[in-house]
């Protein structure tokens, strides 16, 4: 379960990013999950409450999942259509496009603490 080492990661970058006296202030993280970023979102959840037995310190963090959309951009209009069912053709001028600019992804949206 790769899930596992995603948390992980998230949890030293933001180690790495705040100071310890913000980390203990720390509420929420709010993360952004495109569809094709093969993470599975319940198991990103599972594998975040498992972090939680070895790292109790931010058992009162929540954590908080948004898929985003998948979006190409056309090369021949340059216009934005967001996918559905997997058909990567333009909402505009109706040619394949396999430029994708969103869907892909995933990001560390937000971070909450308590003021």
């Amino acid at each position: 379960m790769h899930e596992t080492s995603i948390v992980n990661s998230i949890m030293r970058t933001l180690e790495m990013e705040f100071e310890q006296e913000k980390l203990n202030k720390m509420k929420a993280i709010h993360l952004k999950v495109g569809i094709l970023s093969n993470i599975e979102p319940r198991l990103l959840h599972n594998a975040y409450s498992a972090y939680h037995i070895t790292n109790p310190g931010y058992h009162h963090v929540s954590l908080h999942i948004e898929s985003t959309e998948l979006k190409i951009q056309c090369e021949v209009c340059n216009h934005i259509t967001n996918v559905k069912n997997y058909r990567f053709i333009c909402d505009n001028c109706d040619k394949p496009s396999k430029n994708v600019i969103q869907g892909e992804e995933m990001l560390i949206h937000k971070v909450e603490f308590e003021d």
